[in-house]
């Protein structure tokens, strides 16, 4: 039975919980929003400008996006170290934060085209100074909240503190992921479609605005000073153990801990606060996969994102803007399993604490992978057929009101090409380069004529050829891009059967009410253009085509004069997105439910179960653990870059249901040595003291 004067002591402890919010925690909120609108915001579109404006492969800049991220989530321990044994917390947020604004600003600037700054080395130079600013402040941020609170008066505020300062992390980065991709394609400078430099500026501006708030309200905040290099005196409360361990290894007396070794050196309270944060090491372990899962949703689910189709009518959705979506589902979980499935769990005698959480949510993650595996499954269907080894690809266009007909005598194949159309082989086999004899024939109306004609195909490249009445009657010969635009934008090529002379070809966007391209050549290069309705004048005449340009699609354009007008045929090269990103919905609800139970309940444990001295470090390792995630996914998109992307998002699924099974026996052994240091602290009374408090903590 509890103890009669302990049962009665909880009960004035919990009588006298104050239900008000300390007034400075609503700063600290809107500062942490702030900060996440920078990182997230930036985060949404940095895979796109790694690939679009550095010109990175799509494994390297899913690479660069997740050393970054990597290096986000490991700062944190130094921003951890700097607050509890140096600077403090308020110190160390405000240093870091004017850390964060210089690399934001840095990395608008070069962004820049017309400056001509080294892209790669600056940009890397700024993700740096950014990584070090966000992953530093991370762990003081929501410690230096909780150190407004009075404990144990407030626990259940304290408790609803995470929850609501989570929400604010997801309102950030919901606001951020929806401003951010309209920044960068909806304002155009320097002469590109988009405006990079506008994108990562914003964010700068708003910290700076942060750094302003938050020193203004100084003298409002508790502040402790730090009393101790914690990380230092824990390091070597560990070593002076292990050392005297091995000392006394023939000795008969054995401790019940192998840190008690310590205690000729280190006091009680130093080693078993070393105890519990070991125990959390250990136990958080496993949970790094969980993030290797879901901080890709901004890289490769963002860059499958722009292999779909985001027109739904009144808008078109941005391969960034899919992101939006998990944070409002984020807060809709929140406010749902808050009210409506922890309570009944609770009324039907399910227990459902922090550790069953992190388990659950971490399966969800797992799910959600295998429905990722899934749409790329489908989505493969959709990809074009590249030129690859041993392959080339050969395409013939006839610009002749004539048909155009081919034949070779040694392979007997033959084909006819109708005016305005074209001819495709994908799979031609070719070692560097070949040439084909062809007998080509163009017979019209009043006349037929023939002529031998010779085609190189080469190796790994698509190799085109427009006929045209002009050059003699020799075919253009030209090298075709026919992969998807890294951007997502439709592109488009122009051939002309038209006299070069005074010549004008303009596409006019309809919705934008806005020329799109202007060109007097009659074969062109690739243009990259807005999705949408055209209108196409030749020499200021309207040629009634209805040109529909979509987002993924390569075209071809044909023109044609006949007499005194125009002629013209839209072809699609490589076919426009046709998966809806609607179909991201499933994929992203599950992710989104995952992170409400894996996110805001990890946070919370790591900062009830940390030492009252090192509750920053215990929050940095939460947030190092992440590092490691990231890690996970480098060695992965490295190792399996031979590997087709479904195998990888189907692995991922395995690795974190092998995992979570491991946390779960890890769960055990953690309760178990929570309930042995109990009993050998405090006894048989004070075992159930805390086991009675850990079950209040539960329910509320």
């Amino acid at each position: 039975m509890l103890n009669k004067k302990m049962e009665n002591e909880v009960v004035h402890i919990d009588s006298k919980k104050s239900d008000k919010f300390p007034r400075p925690v609503i700063l600290i909120v809107l500062n942490e929003f702030c900060e996440r609108f920078s990182y997230s915001g930036m985060r949404a579109f940095l895979a796109l400008y790694l690939r679009q404006k550095l010109f990175y492969t799509d494994d390297e800049a899913t690479e660069v996006y997740h050393i970054f991220t990597t290096m986000a989530y490991f700062f944190p321990i130094c921003g951890a170290i700097l607050a509890d044994s140096y600077l403090g917390k308020f110190r160390t947020i405000l240093y870091l934060m004017m850390v964060y604004a210089c690399g934001n600003f840095l990395l608008a600037i070069t962004a820049i085209p017309t400056l001509g700054i080294p892209g790669r080395e600056f940009t890397i130079l700024g993700l740096m100074l950014v990584s070090l600013g966000t992953g530093g402040i991370k762990p003081c941020v929501s410690a230096f909240g909780g150190d407004q609170f009075k404990l144990p008066e407030q626990e259940k505020q304290l408790t609803t503190f995470f929850s609501v300062f989570y929400i604010i992390i997801c309102l950030g980065s919901l606001v951020s992921k929806s401003i951010s991709p309209i920044l960068r394609s909806e304002i155009h400078c320097f002469g590109d479609k988009d405006c990079y430099s506008v994108a990562f500026g914003a964010p700068g501006i708003l910290i700076l605005s942060s750094i302003v708030m938050f020193v203004c309200a100084k003298k409002m905040y508790i502040i402790k000073t730090p009393k101790s290099n914690v990380v230092l005196n824990v390091m070597k409360c560990i070593t002076r153990a292990i050392k005297n361990k091995f000392a006394s290894k023939n000795s008969e007396k054995k401790k019940n801990h192998w840190l008690d070794y310590a205690k000729d050196t280190y006091d009680d309270v130093l080693i078993n606060e070393t105890k519990q944060v070991l125990r959390i090491f250990i136990l958080f372990m496993p949970l790094a996969v969980y993030w290797s899962l879901l901080d890709q949703l901004g890289s490769r689910w963002t860059l499958q994102a722009t292999k779909m189709d985001g027109n739904f009518g009144l808008f078109t959705a941005k391969p960034d803007q899919m992101q939006v979506m998990s944070p409002v589902l984020v807060i809709l979980f929140v406010a749902l399993f808050k009210k409506g499935l922890y309570p009944c769990l609770e009324k039907c005698g399910i227990e459902f604490n922090s550790l069953h959480k992190l388990i659950v949510g971490s399966l969800l993650a797992g799910v959600a992978f295998i429905c990722s595996g899934c749409l790329e499954m489908n989505l493969e269907k959709t990809y074009p057929i590249l030129p690859s080894t041993e392959f080339g690809q050969l395409r013939i266009f006839n610009g002749y009101d004539c048909d155009l007909e081919y034949s070779n005598r040694w392979t007997n194949e033959s084909f006819k090409i109708a005016p305005l159309d074209f001819y495709v082989n994908k799979f031609i086999s070719v070692e560097g380069n070949r040439s084909l004899m062809y007998d080509k024939i163009i017979s019209c109306q009043n006349s037929t004529t023939n002529s031998i004609e010779q085609i190189t195909i080469e190796e790994k490249k698509a190799i085109s050829y427009f006929h045209s009445d002009f050059d003699e009657g020799k075919p253009t010969r030209y090298e075709d891009n026919i992969a998807k635009s890294r951007s997502g934008y439709p592109h488009i090529r122009i051939l002309a059967n038209v006299d070069k002379s005074d010549l004008n070809i303009s596409l006019y966007n309809i919705r934008r009410q806005q020329l799109e391209v202007v060109t007097n050549a009659t074969v062109t290069k690739l243009f990259e253009v807005f999705s949408g309705g055209y209108d196409l004048y030749v020499n200021s005449q309207h040629v009634p085509l209805e040109i529909d340009l979509n987002i993924g699609g390569v075209y071809t354009l044909m023109i044609l004069k006949e007499n005194y007008t125009f002629n013209a045929n839209l072809i699609a090269v490589t076919k426009p997105n046709s998966v809806s990103m609607l179909w991201l919905g499933p994929q992203l609800v599950i992710i989104s439910a995952s992170e409400v139970l894996f996110a805001i309940t990890g946070m919370e444990f790591a900062f009830k179960e940390a030492p009252e001295s090192m509750k920053s470090v215990l929050q940095a390792y939460w947030y190092l653990v992440e590092a490691v995630g990231n890690i996970i996914i480098i060695l992965v998109t490295r190792l399996g870059s031979g590997y087709r992307q479904v195998t990888q998002f189907f692995f991922f699924a395995f690795l974190v249901f092998l995992a979570t099974i491991l946390f779960y026996f890890l769960t055990k052994r953690h309760e178990r040595l929570k309930a042995n240091d109990a009993k050998y602290n405090g006894g048989p009374i004070r075992y159930e003291l805390v086991m009675q408090n850990d079950k209040i903590q539960n329910q509320l």
